[in-house]
């Protein structure tokens, strides 16, 4: 007899994210005044600043095993009329110490002094050219051993760059090229993405930051030719590149820089002394490092901000004026963890006096930390789960979902509201409904179900370890009532690809989300309040540089509030941005199939008058006898979800609602456990 269990996972993919217009921003709180001028629509391809990175991959290759000297060519279909809006990502992977690498990136050939474990004239690295509008092509070295594996990342950014050269033509061995590019501002907050074109390796990669041929090379026909391209000399107004005297890969280069995408981690310009032991810098992301890109630059007194012989390489007998034949020269990064990167610089190196890594990351939601699965809560129950997860709670992320047999697993009232006097022509007046938690610790979290509610018989919470947010502003006190804040982040690029999270403090309730995006209390309101008060917080008026808090005027649930942000890896599935009228239910197919339970889902809408992006009145909420400005007593605002399957979802917008003219849905599909059944067989 056997008896065999199997574990599988399934793995969230990748799909395509829209842009955005942001909203204007309201001095204080807090109505929409309905007689303003309407905004843009949220359009796609349309963004206030301009990032390649700002968002996951349009396509991921994964790790691909390459042997040495092996050519292999990845299909990615990603289309378009030519390939000048792909940016590409391309990095190494060993099963040694060197890990996620990028050491002789574009390829080195080694001279008489190669380190150890190799021979004079070893031919290293990877690279990629033939890039087309559907496949690319990754090259390892014949005597390589830092590319066991190669992963390439593909984004099609439509949006044009801060500055693009367009295809300049060079001349081999000639006077460097200064191109001016007039950005202004500090270099520093500068992303440089060059790349080759040529005609028999297409657009390309290959001999990056340049690299001289030793005797192995092409069996003898190129010994000691100096390949490739590189880019130096980059300041506030321009840029300079330059093409190697023998090169034959770098014909036509381009050049194209993005300005002020805030890194998750930026180590500032770190000294290096050439030839001594690597530096190990702590970035302590967290998360999983292939959600990472990696950019590294040189500095130094002769090339300025440069990439001149990046990844590392070996003169040959014809090296450049001042140097020596066999010189080891430039730097690479290797060992990349989720807590740390090593940076080394080569011994006869003068290009990377200084070093600058950043990290961007973007959050691919993995199988959750906890998850409660679904758990009966009587109406006006509280129930206390134990997770047991330890650590910090400021790295956690909860999400929350009901489920009912009318309406599915939905997010109908999230964080609890009261129906007014004009909820379902009266027939539930003052009905408390929805659900929320409350008073999370490092071992339980609380639900609580309202007395009247009819969604929430079942709720589901689900908690994750976060890595380092974007954005982190910490635990900020609020006055309710007072003017609403803005928060300055800054992260540039496109603030669709963005992950809010926001949760509120206080003393009785600890960490919560109890009428989370607002909510007015009926005629029974619960302890300590009275009739009509208005509670909760909300966040709105999301942008590439700042999101705005309220706390309404009588809460007492959010007197601190915390905003975390993440750059998301493309989600699974995209409505984009759906025009949704009032008292309007809209259906929406995703086809996701697997598991709805395994979903994560976020919805976000746009208010054209004033709100922007914004949660205002997630999940629903009823106005009580104190409405803002310009609205009614009574009045049912906001929009939720509801019915998730494995093929659609439905979304709502509540009958006087103004803060969601458009509603927007992203699906992630979550990692999960199956198991097959139970078999016995005889023999």
């Amino acid at each position: 007899m056997i008896r065999r269990k199997v574990l599988f996972r399934l793995l969230a993919a990748l799909t395509s994210l829209l842009c955005f217009l942001p909203g204007a921003i309201l001095a204080q709180d807090e109505a929409p005044p309905l007689s303003a001028e309407p905004m843009a629509i949220p359009a796609a391809n349309v963004s206030p600043t301009a990032f390649a990175f700002s968002g996951g991959p349009d396509y991921d290759s994964g790790w691909v095993p390459l042997a040495q000297d092996e050519t292999k060519t990845l299909t990615h279909n990603l289309g378009g009329s030519d390939t000048d809006d792909y940016v590409v990502s391309f990095v190494y992977r060993t099963s040694d110490s060197n890990g996620v690498n990028q050491r002789y990136y574009g390829g080195a050939d080694f001279g008489s002094h190669p380190p150890g474990g190799h021979s004079a004239d070893d031919r290293v690295g990877a690279y990629w050219r033939s890039l087309t509008t559907s496949s690319i092509t990754v090259y390892r070295r014949a005597e390589d051993t830092y590319a066991e594996e190669v992963r390439v990342r593909i984004w099609t950014d439509s949006i044009a760059p801060d500055y693009d050269s367009g295809w300049v033509s060079l001349t081999a061995g000639a006077a460097a090229t200064p191109l001016t590019h007039s950005l202004g501002g500090n270099p520093d907050d500068y992303v440089v993405d060059m790349q080759y074109k040529t005609t028999g390796s297409g657009v390309n990669q290959r001999y990056y930051g340049g690299t001289d041929f030793g005797s192995k090379s092409f069996n003898g026909t190129k010994e000691d030719e100096r390949m490739g391209a590189y880019w130096r000399s980059l300041s506030s107004t321009s840029i300079t590149v330059y093409r190697r005297p023998d090169d034959t890969y770098a014909s036509q280069v381009r050049v194209r820089i993005w300005v002020r995408p805030n890194p998750t981690y930026d180590s500032g310009w770190v000294s290096l002394t050439a030839g001594a032991a690597a530096t190990t810098l702590t970035h302590g992301i967290g998360g999983n490092p292939d959600d990472y890109i990696v950019d590294m630059q040189y500095k130094s007194p002769g090339s300025g901000v440069n990439q001149r012989y990046y990844g590392g390489n070996d003169f040959g007998a014809s090296p450049p004026t001042g140097m020596n034949a066999n010189d080891r020269v430039g730097a690479y990064w290797r060992s990349l963890t989720a807590s740390s990167i090593t940076v080394y610089r080569r011994p006869e190196d003068i290009y990377a006096p200084q070093v600058r890594i950043r990290i961007w990351n973007f959050w691919t939601p993995p199988r959750p930390d906890y998850d409660s699965g679904w758990v009966t809560v009587a109406q006006n129950g509280a129930k206390t789960l134990n997770h047991n997860l330890g650590g910090s709670v400021d790295d956690y992320l909860v999400d929350m979902q009901y489920k009912s047999s009318g309406s599915g697993i939905n997010l109908r009232y999230y964080g609890g509201t009261d129906f007014g006097a004009t909820s379902f022509g009266g027939t539930r007046e003052d009905d408390r409904v929805g659900a929320y938690w409350r008073t999370l610790t490092s071992s339980s979290i609380t639900v609580y179900r309202r007395p009247e509610d009819v969604y929430a018989p079942q709720v589901r919470v689900r908690i994750w370890r976060m890595p380092k947010p974007d954005y982190d502003s910490g635990w900020i006190s609020l006055t309710a009532g007072a003017a609403a804040t803005t928060l300055s982040h800054n992260l540039g690029g496109n603030a669709n690809n963005y992950l809010v999270d926001m949760q509120y403090k206080n003393t009785g309730n600890g960490i919560n989300q109890r009428y989370y995006g607002g909510a007015d209390f009926g005629s029974y309101p619960p302890g300590g309040h009275s009739a009509n008060d208005r509670v909760g917080a909300y966040w709105r008026t999301l942008t590439s540089s700042s999101i705005t808090v309220y706390r309404r005027p009588e809460d007492t649930y959010a007197p601190q509030v915390r905003v975390r942000i993440w750059r998301m890896a493309k989600a699974d599935y995209e409505s984009g941005w759906q025009l949704v009228t009032q008292d309007q239910s809209k259906t929406l197919n995703h086809n996701l199939g697997g598991l709805s339970e395994n979903y994560l889902v976020n919805m976000e809408q746009y208010d054209l008058s004033s709100n922007g992006i914004n949660q205002r009145h997630l999940g629903g909420a009823d106005f009580g006898s104190n409405p803002p400005a310009g609205y009614s007593a009574d009045d049912r605002v906001g929009a939720y979800w509801r019915s998730l399957s494995t093929s659609s979802i439905r979304i709502y917008r509540r009958p006087e609602d103004g803060y969601a003219d458009y509603v927007r849905i992203r699906i992630w599909v979550t990692p999960y456990e199956s198991y097959l059944p139970l078999v016995t067989r005889n023999y």
